[in-house]
């Protein structure tokens, strides 16, 4: 076992800078996942954990040794990758066989291995296939069958189920937590999916043009984001957001825009008294306005609706509120037509706010 030390790791290409001062520790037995748009870099910094992939700068750590100029045979490590990397003129078994083999582990426990690891994934019948016999999810077990086998102190998982269709993928993810949780090895994985990220993670590295945005575990990315980046990269639908005003007094804050006018809560008062009579940037989640009815009361927003999109225990009402289009998620049950008017109840204590030039979180 092993945590595993990033330290002001970089990667340049040229002039560009792939990964700048990315510095992290990866914790013995975590599951962390990377997780950010395309072009982020953050398939690069695994490759770089891996060695496949020199660092420009910085210091790598896996356990207690520096890796840096070791190569990837020499670090320990395991990689799963997108396209499963399968030879398919070798069986199942010589597939995950291959890589003890090599290590020139003795017959018998390269069979112990290969079997047990088989029934884990629960593809001891397909041991004597080639990969083109066996359909997408079976590959990937395959994959990740002959990285297990190898007992290292790190996987690496590169964006390992986007092959696969939807309901695949969702059974797969609860594969690998079960896996991760039976195996209990330190474990990297990169998706560009933050509903996988959520659901599978540990904690979650969210990245954008090379540079770590935040750290934390699920929740805590979901309820405090620490910028208006990341509160609209975690979270499905995204975030809404309103350009707004603070106004009121030191006690008595709320907040303005066009078609709102709402209290600001307690706790949030002390962290936007700075921005009273300022401009922020107000940030409200879909499931966090549900519809409050069709008559104006206290604490409500006026919108109107523009579409209406059943998706079975909640309906996503597009909706105008003043000259912005806001997202809403409310009750399957809720009877709302297009083209009228309603009115939004939001969940106060859920209040987001950003300042509106350094986009970071005004946290309260």
């Amino acid at each position: 076992m092993a945590q595993v030390v990033l330290k002001q790791v970089c990667k340049a290409f040229g002039k560009v800078k792939a990964v700048d001062d990315f510095s992290l520790t990866i914790r013995d037995r975590e599951f962390m996942v990377f997780v950010g748009p395309s072009g982020c870099g953050k398939t690069t910094t695994l490759r770089m954990i891996a060695g496949l992939e020199e660092i420009t700068s910085g210091e790598i750590f896996i356990g207690d040794r520096p890796v840096n100029r070791l190569p990837p045979k020499e670090r320990n490590v395991a990689m799963v990758f997108q396209n499963y990397a399968l030879y398919p003129h070798m069986t199942v078994f010589e597939n995950m066989a291959f890589g003890l083999r090599l290590k020139k582990m003795e017959k018998e426990e390269i069979q112990r291995r290969v079997n047990q690891t088989a029934e884990i994934l629960g593809i001891s019948e397909f041991l004597k296939r080639k990969p083109r016999e066996l359909s997408g999810g079976q590959r990937q077990r395959v994959a990740l069958g002959r990285a297990i086998v190898r007992t290292p102190q790190v996987y690496l998982f590169d964006e390992p189920l986007s092959n696969l269709d939807a309901k695949l993928r969702i059974q797969m993810r609860l594969e690998l937590k079960k896996l991760h949780q039976n195996i209990q090895t330190t474990s990297i994985y990169v998706t560009h999916d933050q509903i996988e990220a959520m659901t599978m993670g540990d904690r979650i590295v969210v990245m954008k043009d090379g540079l770590i945005q935040q750290v934390g575990e699920p929740l805590e990315l979901y309820f405090r984001p620490v910028n208006r980046f990341v509160a609209s990269f975690i979270g499905s639908p995204t975030m809404n957001f309103i350009p707004a005003r603070v106004e009121g007094s030191d006690q008595n804050l709320t907040v303005r825009a066009e078609g709102v006018n709402l209290p600001i809560p307690l706790l949030k008062i002390p962290a936007l008294t700075p921005y009273r009579n300022r401009e922020v940037l107000m940030g409200l989640r879909p499931d966090d306005l549900p519809a409050g009815g069709y008559q104006e009361e206290k604490e409500t927003i006026k919108a109107w609706v523009l579409v209406v999109q059943p998706v079975g225990n909640q309906i996503f009402l597009d909706v105008k509120v003043g000259s912005h289009n806001v997202l809403a998620a409310v009750d399957a049950q809720t009877e709302i037509k297009p083209h009228q008017e309603i009115f939004l109840k939001p969940n106060l204590k859920n209040l987001h706010f950003f300042d509106p030039e350094t986009e970071q979180a005004i946290l309260g």
